[in-house]
């Protein structure tokens, strides 16, 4: 992962992580694999968001609403692509090849950093 992606929280990054490799098979897979490669960066995404939210409610976390927002949309800019792509895989493959990462890239940088940042400061270990 790119070092300006990496928040230095290894739980954090470990997930991060696993979410470019699923990004990039998607990204490189043949086209019967597109679909369901597609419900599992969901599936991952929504396990990621659940595991980040349980933290921000565990430690009551002061930008938790702004943080739980932007989850909201990012996962529901993923499912209205993912239900698009059922009729036209076309648009699914714009959304992942042309969107996906830069969303992505710009959640770590501007959210999930200051929940890094908040779970060094208080010292909660993960």
């Amino acid at each position: 992962m790119e070092k300006d992606l990496q928040v230095n929280i290894p739980i954090m990054d470990e997930k991060h992580e696993e979410f470019l490799v699923l990004l990039q098979r998607i990204q490189n897979c043949p086209k019967a694999e597109f679909m369901p490669l597609f419900v599992q960066m969901i599936e991952h995404t929504k396990e990621h968001f659940a595991f980040e939210e349980e933290i921000m409610n565990a430690n009551a976390f002061y930008a938790k609403g702004e943080h739980f927002d932007e989850h909201k949309n990012l996962l529901g800019e993923m499912e209205y692509f993912y239900e698009k792509a059922k009729k036209l895989p076309a648009f699914g493959k714009s959304y992942i090849n042309e969107y996906a990462l830069d969303k992505f890239k710009r959640h770590i940088i501007n959210i999930d950093s200051q929940l890094a940042m908040f779970i060094k400061d208080q010292k909660i270990n993960l």
